[in-house]
């Protein structure tokens, strides 16, 4: 294929996965409320376990609607994902001779199977296990204890009334019932603790109340409280980032068999591919460093399984060649 030939193919496979991606927004424009939900449960889980508020901000009168554009647009990537990793393939066959393309489209499934699996990866593992040392790691910092010293007293101008001697009994004080679940129907007027959400729950004439509880004896010096277009952007960075790395068996194999690169000077360099992984890492994955070890590692695994499939597939290609025994 000449330049112009493969410059009319790139432009074919960039207008079928931008038509590819702006049908999904379409079909994700009514679930998007639900798709949101579904994204916001490992940061809600996470805030809870760590006696934080479990909501969001928002800043702007439109930022509600923006979140809403945000969350269609981040579905529909994901949704088109695998027609666009096809296209992508697609693109790098039509370059290649018809052997080689009856191999890469063998690729192609397979690849579409990686990026799903690096999604699945990224939201059932890596995702919990971030938000969760971001989230608690704000609660390791305590909240100072602010009781005053008589000299605090006398120079901020607090009243020098001291605790009463005798305290009431505690069985005095009222009592709120505790439940791990709110109870079914309950009365106008009941006032009940609910220990799984951790609010203070008050039944009124059609609706409930709450009040989200925070920890007493571990008040943590900084409240955790994102905002939901940031949290988005950090879902999507996530996203993106584990379905790219999950292609790197791939990646490997395409390279090993196309020739490009020969499977001695991967395993050569090795320590120069685990500085190339490191670096990218560090430019995908958020600022910390247990996100950049969930990329980095799970990405040097996979480097290292497509150097084990490449080297299977070159020796299986070597006995095909042999020239059969005398």
């Amino acid at each position: 294929m000449t330049i112009g030939e493969h410059l009319d193919e790139l432009r074919g496979c960039l207008v079928r996965s931008l038509l590819a991606f702006v049908l999904a927004c379409i079909a994700c424009i009514w679930p998007a409320k639900y798709l949101l939900e579904l994204i916001a449960r490992p940061v809600v889980l996470a805030l809870r376990r760590h006696g934080q508020p479990d909501s969001f901000l928002a800043t702007s009168p439109i930022e509600a609607i923006l979140i809403y554009i945000k969350v269609v647009v981040f579905a529909a990537l994901v949704i088109s994902g695998p027609y666009i990793i096809y296209q992508l393939w697609s693109f790098v066959a039509a370059g290649l001779y018809p052997k080689e393309k009856e191999w890469v489209r063998k690729l192609i499934p397979l690849s579409v199977g990686l990026f799903l699996t690096g999604v699945v990866f990224m939201y059932m593992f890596a995702l919990v296990v971030s938000l969760n040392f971001l989230v608690g790691f704000s609660g390791w910092l305590p909240l100072p204890n602010a009781k005053p010293t008589a000299l605090e007293r006398a120079l901020l101008g607090g009243s020098g009334a001291e605790a009463p001697a005798s305290q009431p009994a505690i069985r005095e004080a009222p009592s709120v019932p505790i439940y791990e679940e709110d109870p079914n129907d309950p009365p106008t007027g009941a006032v009940w603790f609910n220990a799984f959400d951790r609010k203070l729950k008050l039944r009124g004439a059609d609706e409930t109340y709450s009040v989200q509880m925070l920890r007493d004896s571990h008040r943590a010096l900084v409240t955790t409280h994102f905002r939901i277009g940031e949290y988005l952007s950090f879902v999507l960075i996530f996203t993106i980032a584990f379905g790219i790395a999950f292609q790197m068996p791939l990646v490997v194999v395409f390279l090993v068999r196309s020739g490009l690169v020969s499977l001695k000077t991967l395993r050569q360099y090795r320590k120069v591919v685990i500085l190339v992984i490191v670096v990218l890492a560090g430019m995908i994955a958020p600022p910390d460093l247990l996100s950049h070890l969930l990329l980095s590692v799970p990405m040097y695994l996979l480097f290292e399984i497509g150097v084990f499939f490449a080297a299977r597939g070159q020796r299986a290609k070597q006995r095909q060649d042999a020239p059969p025994a005398a």
